[in-house]
């Protein structure tokens, strides 16, 4: 019987540290959503700190739980089970992550430094901005789509 740190508050069979990155991630997609509000008001500086703080969390939460839970559950048992749905979610999510990730971090570096070269850096920051938080929340949606795969029965009759 697994003991209360380890059992998730969601009541599915997800761990807490599962259920507690899964709420986290949702909470972070609705700051990117308030994120967009304020640099649609104008409010161009609480937006940065916004979704600078966002995008940070996150690379934080990637490389410290995501990646080593996909190291050691998923990238051993590929290509071999990428017809199974838990492992194809996972790795449709990890791929989309990635991309999402990068994107917000290539945006964070545009719009918020001067350490790339001109020729590395966009001039439309509405369209890039916009693209890298629909990926994001595509990316999202494969997150709650994997942790559904793995601790819940929704997707498993698929």
């Amino acid at each position: 019987m697994p003991n209360q740190f380890h059992r998730g508050f969601l009541g599915t069979a997800g761990p807490f540290y599962a259920d507690t990155l899964l709420t986290t991630e949702i909470a972070m997609g609705l700051m990117l959503l308030l994120g967009f509000w304020l640099a649609r008001t104008r409010k161009f500086k609480w937006h940065a700190l916004c979704q600078t703080a966002v995008v940070l969390l996150n690379a934080a939460l990637i490389v410290f739980l995501m990646l080593p839970a996909f190291r050691s559950h998923v990238l051993p048992k590929l290509p071999a089970r990428l017809g199974r749905m838990p492992y194809l979610i996972s790795t449709a999510h990890a791929a989309l992550g990635t991309v999402a990730e990068s994107a917000g971090i290539y945006v964070l570096l545009v719009a918020g430094t001067d350490l790339l070269p001109i020729k590395l850096r966009f001039r439309n920051y509405k369209l890039w901005m916009r693209i890298t938080l629909l990926l994001w929340w595509v990316a999202l949606l494969f997150g709650v789509a994997t942790y559904a795969v793995w601790y819940t029965q929704w997707l498993r009759r698929f």
